[in-house]
């Protein structure tokens, strides 16, 4: 998880030096326990449309496995035991052999909860680096890694105490040095796991380098940093932006966006912002926005052909007032209503 700051630059830089990805990685088997599992076709869905108001079963029943996978693992990691990779590799075949990572990302975004944020924040990164990866083309093998790879990637901040992640204020020198410090833990953690995973602990490295070397921890430059790290690093970024921190209220998604795309497009790939542009929505499902005609509504369901005009369920008048029957408007039939700008639940009428 990185704080706003990683890549805003307010808090200062540390940098040192690394090695890229192995290439030869990119040949080596991954097993998913003792049946290989890589070869299967792939889905093709575009998915163009989703609407979370009829929630696959599944999709929910895979996100609550992804917590309690993700709840065990952190158990594990904070009392030294070790772990496996094969139940994770399992539960995300299925979710790409079932085309399963687009509504599990919808519906880990919009989903209220009482978990941790950490253990949301890791799910939320493992689905939206795979729908990165889905979107550059990646096929099974490389999305099984890339899945694996974001689920695993913070595992290192279990080691940090908590005093420093629920920080309020500033962190010292220390403490941001602390922080810096849990991709080298995570790599040193999953080296439990041999030579057959090699590959795992270079891209868990790599994950809060960025192309313009002000990175960390080794302060890495452009293609020496793996593709799947600055995957896994962008989609960090972006959704702990968009999340209350105990340091600083949340971002709206469209102004994290600009900004990423603004300020933060010189520590990322070109091709990675690419991707990500078009595959992360603006206004995502239950997003609350506004009108031009000063009504204010809630997205029900979004088109990637446009983005911009997804369909809104109408909540409120330009009054302010709250409407007693149900109204759907589909932006893209109604060239002369538009969004304006998104509204924080909590600022409701």
């Amino acid at each position: 998880m990185v704080r706003f700051s990683d890549i805003k630059g307010i808090r200062e830089k540390e940098s040192a030096k690394d090695k890229p990805e192995d290439k030869a990685a990119e040949k080596e088997e991954i097993r998913l326990s003792d049946t290989q599992m890589l070869g299967l076709g792939e889905s093709t869905s575009a998915f163009e449309v989703q609407d979370l108001q009829e929630v696959n079963p599944e999709v929910a029943a895979y996100y609550e496995k992804f917590v309690k996978r993700a709840i065990e693992i952190s158990d594990r990691a904070k009392n030294n035991q070790g772990i496996s990779p094969s139940p994770i590799l399992s539960d995300l075949h299925h979710i790409i052999k079932n085309d399963l990572i687009d509504p599990l990302f919808e519906y880990a975004m919009s989903v209220k909860h009482g978990y941790d944020d950490s253990i949301v924040h890791n799910i939320e990164v493992t689905f939206a680096s795979l729908k990165l990866g889905k979107g550059r083309g990646y096929d099974t093998k490389k999305l099984l890694k890339l899945g694996l790879a974001a689920f695993l990637q913070n595992l290192g901040m279990c080691e940090i105490p908590q005093e420093i992640l629920k920080k309020k204020g500033k962190l010292n020198g220390k403490e941001v040095k602390m922080v810096r410090s849990h991709p080298e833990v995570c790599a040193r953690m999953l080296s439990q796991l041999g030579e057959r995973y090699k590959w795992l602990q270079e891209i868990v490295l790599q994950v809060h380098e960025r192309s313009d070397g002000s990175g960390y921890p080794r302060g890495l430059r452009g293609p020496e940093i793996s593709e799947m790290a600055s995957i896994i690093g962008l989609c960090d970024t972006f959704l702990a932006m968009i999340k209350k921190r105990p340091y600083r209220d949340k971002i709206m998604r469209p102004d994290a966006v600009r900004f990423i795309i603004r300020e933060a497009k010189g520590q990322f790939p070109p091709g990675i912002l690419k991707v990500f542009l078009n595959q992360i929505s603006l206004f995502p499902i239950n997003t609350y926005v506004r009108l031009n005609n000063k009504s204010i509504g809630r997205v029900v369901s979004t088109d990637r052909n446009q983005p911009l005009r997804p369909t809104v369920e109408l909540l409120y008048d330009g009054q302010g007032r709250r409407l007693k029957e149900k109204e759907i408007v589909k932006l893209s039939e109604h060239p002369l209503l538009h969004i304006v700008e998104t509204v924080d639940e909590e600022t409701l009428p």
